[in-house]
This record gives C-alpha cells, structure tokens and sequence, in this order.
C-alpha cells in the first residue's frame, strides 16, 4: 500500500511552516488579547473605548494604503520564482512597496488635518486628548504600511519567519510592554497611542533588512534572456523601462481590485467597533471590543495557516497542478478547522466566564455580542481559505465582490441595528456580513476551480471539537452553573479528549505531515521524492538559499 499523500514534501514542507507561524500566532493571540485586558483594566472605559475606536480607524486606512499588495506580492513573487525569473521577482517589490509609502503618506496627513473632526465623532465629548490620540497614530501610519509590505514581500520569497519573529512577536510584544509603561509613567491618552503605535518603527528597520538579506542571498539576480539580449543593444534603456511597465501592469491589474477588497475585508473587521463608538457611546465601543476580541485569536491561527498556503498554492497553479492545490485546500481547511473550532466553541459555552475576565463593567451586556459571533465563526472557519484560493487563481474581481457585498450587508445593519439592540446589533450585523462572503466565496470556488473544502479530516475534526468543547462543556455548564472553577473542570478534560480523536484521526488529518518536524525526521523529508511541483519550504528561500531565511 502505497504511503499517504500527507507524507509527501509538499504537505511536509506546509507543515513547517505552519507549525512555525502556529508558534506565532499562539504569542500573537496571547499578546492581543492581553493588550485588550490591560487597556481594560489600566484606563476608564472611555478612555478604553476611545483608543479601540481610533487604531481601529488606524487599521482600516493601513488597510486603505496597503492597495492589496499582500496577496500581489504573494502571487507574483513565488510564480516568478517557480518559473526561474528571480531578476522579475525582485522588481516586484518597489513596484508594490512605492505605491503603499506614497499611498499611507497621503492618508496620514488627511488624518493629521482632520484629527479634530474624527476626534469628534470618537471622542464623546473630550475631543481634545482623542484629537491628540488621532494624530499621534496619523504619524506611524506610512511606517505601518512600509512594515506590511515589506514582510509580505518575504513571505512571497518562502520564508514565514520574519512575518513571525517581527509582526507576531517583538511588536505585539513592545505594544503590550509600552501599554503598561504610559499607564504607570504617564497615565495619558496620548502615551497610551504612542506607546501602541511606535513599535511599529523598529519592526519597519528589522523587516527592511530581513527583507534584502534574503532578496540578495543568491547573488546578483540575473535578467531574463530576451532582457539581456536588449540590453545589449543602443534601445537598452527602452528596453528596460518596458520590462518594468511590463511587470507593473501584470501587478497592478491583479492587485488593484484586491486593493479595494482589503479595504473591504479591515473596514468588514473593524468598522462595527467605530459605528458603536459613534452611534451608541465609547463605553459601549470598549464592551463590544472585549466581547469579540476571540476572533483575532482563531483568525491568528487560521492566518498561520494561510501565509504558508499562499505562495504553496500560487507555485502549484503556475505549474497547472491543480489537483496538488486542491489537496492543499482541502487539508488546510480541516487544519483550520481543528485549530478554530476549540476557540470559538469554548467561548460560546463560557462567555459570561470569558467577558468577566475583562471587569465587572464588561460582563453582561456583551454575551449575547459574543455567542452570536461566535456561532457565525463556526461556519466561516468550517469551509477553509476560500479567498485564498480565488486570489491565487488570478480572481481578484471575485474576491472584491465579495467583500464589498460583506461590508455593504455589515454596514447597513449596523446603522438599523445598533440604536434598536446596541451591541447585540452589531453583532448580528456582522455576522450577517460573515455568512454571506463565506457562502459567496465557496460557491464560486466550487463552480469556477472545481474545487471543495470538504474531506474525511474536516469531518472528524469538526465532530471531534463539538464534542470536546461543545456538548461536554455545555452539559457541566448546565449542571454546576457557569463559574470559571465548572469552565476549567470542563475544557480541560474536554481538550484532552479532543487531542485523543485528532491522534485517532491523524491520517484523515495529514497529521503525519508534521512527523518532519521530528528529530531525524526533517532532513529525510526534505531529501524526498519532491517533484517539479514541490514548492520551496515555507520557512525558507528557494532550495537555492535554503539559509537564507534564517
């Protein structure tokens, strides 16, 4: 009998990477959700409400100036790659990264001149020190911007750990350092914003030279043949300029409808918490915060997931293996699911215990907020990456609609919602606007690539967490009440059963592909039969810079 696929180099190599943007997205989720208990806990709930508020809207213009160059350079960067033009690779990345610098430049000087007017509409009255929040974040918006861009341009090279050690780690890590050390040494609004937003410098530096230490680890790189034979000639000049046209028109029209589908997707993820501030109160704003921050935590998972399947799936589409990227998504779906579900279920039965951590203020009127989305996220996370696979598939046009037709249902329902029911309106509005991107985007995928989320893994994931997390922790809520004593003499019983049904199914699972991760195990893995198709390993650079990554 043949040995299963999940064995195989590409699903060894996923896991590596995976497993390393797993350990990531564990620190980055913990890191986020402390950010939010000690802003919680440190500062009014004002103060608090206003500061979700404003570096929400921080995201969303980062998302506004990033014009969707994360999923270009993903594109782009590993095709050229696996095509052996690494010269078109490197230009790639200033026709990506000039565009974002000059695009959050211009938004951060809006930001600056009508800081007091947005102050207004978050502020709740002290207009004054959000105005000061407002344009301490103006500020480090190009740098934000620049950082992104410049980490998704490694990750479009193969390797996940600067996205991991600089992103996930040391700036969330400053940020949480910086919120304790404004609220002791300082006690303001404004430090609370700077100690935020500066980290985000260092992290631009550090990405800036991870960034050309790996795009220089193989030397020069050498132009196509039909370049260097122009350039051999008195038009070189015109030559070239044409190859750089040449290359940013391929770029730009992939990447320009995904520019407005990021915007799309931040505003989707973050406009609620702005509508909440502006249309109920801060206060309100801060409740709805805490009451959804679990999402970040299962979407960091689910992300360290997806930044290896990105430039996997793009290499295999470029090869025309479809078959090896439909194996890619269905796995990857079932891996997103074991990670996801856990979260989303426990929180679900244990939400007054969950919302409680954040203060007396924070529990109650947030629970429905929680559970509702809570429920929404169970079917979001069940159907895999399925933007990932439009995007990779050169269907950004798709990708737009979808997103744009999420925010549109998200908005409108908001503004109807949130003054009839507050926060639980908020809620339903977004999952509202989650269910019919989830349910566009999998049906397109099915219809134009053929291809489904769905296998044997899936299955036995998904009814391995409802029964660890679901039935068996809503079955002691309901007998010993819902105190963080009866939670914790749930879940943990509960996890060590799921762990038992993930070992039992583990083929079904691909599990086995992480039996590189093992002593002994990975050099054999990588010395494999890989194939024309095997993608270079996701934590490293081609298997010509195999170190260049580290």
């Amino acid at each position: 009998m043949p040995p299963p696929e999940s064995s195989g180099p590409n699903l060894n190599r996923l896991a590596r990477g995976g497993a390393l943007n797993l350990v990531g997205a564990a620190v980055a989720g913990v890191q986020g959700l402390a950010l939010v208990f000690l802003v919680a806990q440190l500062y009014s709930q004002r103060v608090a409400g206003v500061f979700f508020a404003a570096t929400s809207l921080f995201i969303i213009l980062q998302a506004v100036s990033w014009l969707g160059t994360d999923a270009g350079l993903l594109r782009w960067v590993p095709r050229h790659l696996a095509l052996g033009d690494r010269a078109a690779a490197r230009r790639t990345v200033p026709v990506a990264l000039v565009p974002v610098v000059a695009t959050a430049t211009v938004a951060g000087l809006v930001l600056l001149a009508t800081a007091a007017w947005t102050a207004g509409k978050v502020g709740a009255g002290d207009t004054g020190e959000a105005a000061a929040m407002v344009r301490v974040l103006a500020v480090f918006l190009p740098v934000a911007a620049a950082q992104d861009a410049l980490l998704a341009a490694t990750r479009g090279y193969g390797s996940m750990r600067p996205t991991v050690l600089v992103d996930k780690i040391l700036r969330q890590t400053l940020q949480v350092a910086g919120v304790v050390a404004a609220a002791v040494l300082a006690d303001g609004a404004v430090w609370l914003a700077l100690a935020w937003a500066a980290p985000y410098l260092p992290c631009l530096l550090i990405a800036a030279a991870w960034y050309l230490r790996i795009s220089r680890a193989d030397g020069p790189a050498a132009p196509p043949a039909a370049s260097t034979a122009a350039a051999s000639g008195p038009s070189a000049g015109d030559a070239a300029a044409t190859g750089w046209r040449r290359l940013a028109g391929e770029f730009w029209r992939f990447t320009a409808p995904r520019a407005f589908a990021q915007i799309c997707q931040t505003a989707f993820q973050r406009a609620d918490i702005v509508l909440v501030a502006a249309l109920s109160s801060p206060r309100e704003a801060a409740i709805y915060t805490a009451a959804t921050r679990f999402i970040v935590i299962s979407q960091l998972a689910t992300q360290a997931v997806q930044n290896v399947m990105q430039p996997a799936v793009s290499r295999l589409l470029a090869l025309a293996d479809r078959a090896g990227a439909q194996r890619i998504f269905a796995v990857c779906a079932s891996w997103n699911l074991a990670l996801a579900w856990p979260v989303h279920l426990s929180v679900a039965v244990g939400a007054p215990v969950y919302l409680a951590a954040f203060g007396p203020g924070y529990a109650g009127s947030g629970e429905a907020a929680t559970v509702i989305l809570a429920m929404a996220m169970l079917v979001a996370t069940a159907t895999g990456a399925r933007d990932v696979m439009l995007l990779m598939a050169g269907r950004s046009g798709l990708s737009l609609v979808n997103q744009g037709t999420a925010l549109t249902v998200n908005l409108v329902l908001n503004v109807l919602l949130i003054p009839w029911l507050g926060i639980a309106g908020a809620a339903l509005a977004r999952a509202c606007g989650l269910l019919a991107r989830t349910l566009l985007a999998l049906f397109q995928v099915r219809r134009i690539l053929g291809m489904s989320p769905a296998s044997a893994g899936l299955f036995w994931a998904g009814g391995a967490a409802l029964l660890s997390f679901g039935a068996l922790p809503l079955a002691v809520r309901l007998a010993a009440g819902s105190s963080p004593v009866a939670l914790a003499c749930a879940l943990v019983p509960g996890a060590i059963l799921y762990f038992a049904l993930l070992w039992a199914g583990r083929e079904r699972l691909s599990l086995t592909a992480f039996a590189s991760l093992l002593p002994g195990r990975r050099g054999r893995a990588a010395h494999g039969p890989a194939g024309p198709d095997a993608p270079p390993s996701p934590d490293t650079t081609p298997a010509r810079s195999a170190h260049a990554g580290n």
